[in-house]
């Protein structure tokens, strides 16, 4: 089993879920996170629109998912299909390895467990 961890910008957040959605998967989560990469920040009003700041952190979503190692090529193939425009600094996908999953109502174990 692999643990995909892909982080997306927020505003392409639906899109992913929607092609996850067409795979036979048991599941993912997704939590909003913040970072800092090669895409500039974009500067914001604050108040009344007489000042200006530029945040510390790009706003990002990370999509965690755990699959068969059959299913790997096919998760990643989603996610950058439906978040990808080509361009540099669009997020990043991270994949390890999970040693055992365990689902707790049905105390079921290993891939029986997605």
């Amino acid at each position: 089993m692999k643990k995909i961890e892909a982080v997306v910008p927020s505003a392409r957040l639906d899109r992913a879920f929607g092609a996850l959605k067409d795979l036979d998967l048991g599941g993912f989560s997704y939590y909003d996170s913040k970072g800092q990469g090669q895409i500039p920040r974009p500067e914001l009003h604050s108040g009344r629109g007489t000042g200006t700041y530029r945040p510390e952190f790009n706003v990002n979503s990370t999509i965690v998912v755990v699959a068969k190692d059959s299913m790997v090529n096919k998760v990643v193939d989603k996610i950058l299909e439906s978040t990808s425009t080509g361009l540099a600094g669009e997020g990043k996908i991270f994949i390890s390895d999970v040693e055992e999953a365990v689902d707790i109502g049905s105390k079921k174990r290993g891939e029986g467990a997605l």
